[in-house]
């Protein structure tokens, strides 16, 4: 196997996948394309699409609010795979586990969460509440599940007891603006520390709670101590692997991300509505897949749109004579190796350059 590495210097992380959600690994150099494509359109995910969620496997769910569905790509499929009906009522938040359970909000009029098994056919009901809906789910690495709810809280039910009741982790039920409350929420992210991120929909911040705190920081936009973009009705969050934040800006119509220089505008950064390539309109949730590509709900224009990750290096091409160097190694290397069957790992560096062969 042969394995080139562009840079000084080079470092992985090893991760157990215990969540069915991507983080990629971006360089503060990473670029996306302000041109997306249309993955999705109106005829098969409605004129008001809510949630789009890629799993690590490439699966595709979006959550069809105009006719009550769940349409979902197996393996990187153009055409839809899987439909998820049963008696889904304008469903909104969704997210997937790691052994492919599909969590789907059912709120609008059941107050309830509907769950469907690996290729089941029917859901079945995870757990009923007084009153809302999940503008946002989550799993955290400890299989408890989360919902922010519109009328202003968020809650969690663990997924390892039947019968679980579930508790509020975050806001009091009354709309506020204050530390421990919230103004419908929406988006939300736990990360391996179980500290819970809300994009805090109608007090346009997002709100960091340490786990076990009610009280939250804001971390981005209305009352945070770091200036920092201006957001209005923020949607969607999630995080990287290095834990920089990436958040749908719904009502500026923009997709933001940050990384070690702080934050900027990566898509629709006109701040004006639109249904060019590189405009959305009211966008609500967003996804990674496993390359890094962002895929949005374009809400008001009745698609998803993908937009593909270009750059994620700040390190610089390769010289043509590193490029014939390694050329003329690899040469020398399989004529010395091709009469023995036994494994050999070799490093070369060459400045910028390193070559693995094992």
């Amino acid at each position: 196997m042969l394995m080139f590495i562009f840079g000084k210097q080079s470092k992985y992380r090893n991760l157990s996948v215990v969540v069915s959600i991507n983080r990629p690994k971006f360089s503060r150099c990473a670029l996306w394309n302000p041109n997306g494509t249309t993955f999705a359109n109106s005829s098969i995910i409605g004129s008001n699409p809510g949630t789009v969620f890629v799993n690590i496997n490439g699966t595709i769910h979006v959550t069809d609010r105009t006719s009550n569905r769940v349409q979902i790509w197996h393996n990187s499929s153009t055409n839809v795979t899987r439909t998820l009906t049963d008696d889904l009522v304008d469903p909104l938040g969704l997210i997937v586990s790691s052994n492919g359970d599909i969590f789907v909000d059912n709120g609008y009029i059941n107050n309830q969460i509907n769950k469907w098994t690996k290729n089941s056919t029917r859901s079945s009901i995870v757990t009923y509440f007084a009153g809302g809906r999940c503008y946002g789910l989550f799993i955290d690495e400890n299989n408890t599940l989360y919902c922010s709810l519109n009328i202003h809280k968020v809650i969690k039910i663990s997924l390892k007891i039947r019968g679980n009741m579930t508790e509020t982790v975050a806001g009091t039920g009354t709309v506020g603006n204050t530390p421990n409350t919230l103004n419908w929420p929406r988006g939300i992210f736990v990360d391996i520390n179980f500290d819970l991120y809300v994009a805090d929909g109608n007090n346009n911040r997002i709100q960091k709670f340490l786990y076990g705190q009610t009280n939250g920081i804001t971390v981005v936009g209305s009352g945070s101590t770091t200036p920092t973009f201006t957001l209005n009705g923020p949607s969607a969050i999630l995080l990287d692997t290095d834990g920089y934040l990436f958040l749908v800006d719904q009502n500026n119509h923009r997709i933001i991300g940050s990384n070690a220089d702080g934050y900027k505008c990566l898509v629709g950064c006109s701040g004006l509505a639109g249904s060019t390539a590189s405009q959305l309109k009211n966008p609500y949730s967003m996804s990674f897949d496993n390359y890094g590509n962002i895929y949005v709900t374009d809400k008001d224009n009745g698609r998803v749109q993908m937009f593909t990750l270009t750059k994620n290096s700040c390190d610089t091409v390769a010289t043509q004579a590193q490029t014939s160097f390694i050329t003329s190694t690899l040469r020398q290397l399989t004529s010395s190796t091709s009469t023995t069957k036994q494994s050999k790992s070799l490093q070369i560096n060459t400045g910028k350059i390193s070559l693995f062969i094992l």
